[in-house]
C-alpha cells in the first residue's frame, strides 16, 4: 500500500493475537457493567470503555513498574472503572468500588476460557512463511512449557525464528530487554521490524519505546478513539507492508 513502510519482519504477542479468547474482552466487560447495573446498553459499555482508553494510553510505566507490572495493571484498571462510571453516569455505591471491579472483571474474563486460532490468522502465519517472512512471538505467561507446547499442538513449530515467553526470559512486556532479545534472534534493526498485538502497553508503548513500528491488533475496536497510532481491525492488514506477497 503506498506510502506505508516495508518490514523486514514481524514479531507478534500471542495471546489474542494470534490464538484469540473466548469470551473477548469487550464481552467480558458489558456483562460485568451490565451485572451491576441492568439498564445500562451494551453499545454505551462499549463507547464508555473506548472514552476510557484516550486516557489511559496516557499513562506509562515508570522504571519501578517495569520491573512488576502487576500494580501499575491494577491501578490502570482501576481508572478504566472510574471513567466508565463518570461516562454512564452512574454512581457505583459499593465501597472501593474501582479495585472490586477488577477482580469481578477478572473472574467474568477467565471463567470457562477457550482459545483457537481463526483461519484467516493461520493464512496470514502461511503466508508470511511461504514469503520467508522473518516471524517471531513474544508472549507474557506463568509457565516456561506453556508457549512451546501451544506452539507445537497447534502445528506452528517451524514458524517463528524465535520464541520468548515472559516466564523463561525473565522479564515481562513492557520492558525494554524483552523486544531487544527478539531483535538479537532476529539480527535486525528495531526499524525494520514490526510488532503486532492487541495490549496497548505490552505490544505498542513497549515496542515503540525501542524503536519497533507498533501495529495494534483492535478487533473489538476498544482504541478507535485514541489518536495517533496504528491499528488494525483484521490481522490480514499487516500484509499489506509486505507487497510481495499474494
Amino acid at each position: 500500500m503506498a506510502g506505508k513502510p516495508q518490514f523486514k519482519a514481524v514479531c507478534f504477542d500471542w495471546g489474542n493475537t494470534i490464538e484469540i479468547g473466548t469470551p473477548a474482552i469487550v464481552v467480558a466487560l458489558q456483562r460485568l457493567w451490565k451485572q451491576f447495573f441492568p439498564k445500562v446498553r451494551a453499545a454505551d459499555i462499549l463507547e464508555a470503555s473506548q472514552t476510557a482508553w484516550t486516557e489511559l494510553v496516557t499513562i506509562v510505566p515508570t522504571r519501578k513498574d517495569l520491573k512488576d507490572m502487576d500494580m501499575f495493571r491494577q491501578k490502570l484498571y482501576a481508572r478504566q472503572a472510574e471513567i466508565m462510571a463518570r461516562e454512564l453516569k452512574v454512581d457505583p455505591d459499593i465501597p472501593d468500588w474501582p479495585w472490586v471491579v477488577n477482580d469481578f472483571f477478572n473472574e467474568e474474563y477467565f471463567r470457562n476460557r477457550s482459545w483457537r486460532i481463526p483461519r484467516v490468522h493461520a493464512r496470514v502465519l502461511r503466508k508470511l512463511r511461504a514469503a520467508e517472512v522473518p516471524m517471531a512471538v513474544i508472549s507474557n505467561d506463568n509457565d516456561p512449557a506453556q508457549l512451546p507446547k501451544l506452539i507445537s499442538d497447534l502445528g506452528l513449530t517451524g514458524f517463528f525464528q524465535t520464541e520468548i515467553s515472559s516466564s523463561s526470559f525473565g522479564f515481562c512486556k513492557p520492558h525494554p530487554k524483552i523486544y531487544l532479545a527478539a531483535l538479537d534472534h532476529l539480527d535486525l534493526r528495531a526499524d525494520e521490524v514490526m510488532f503486532v498485538g492487541d495490549d496497548y502497553h505490552n505490544d505498542y508503548w513497549g515496542p515503540e519505546q525501542v524503536g519497533m513500528f507498533p501495529v495494534l491488533f483492535d478487533p473489538n475496536k476498544l482504541h478507535i478513539k485514541v489518536k495517533g497510532i496504528f491499528r488494525i481491525e483484521s490481522l490480514d492488514e499487516i500484509l499489506d507492508f509486505f507487497p510481495d506477497i499474494e
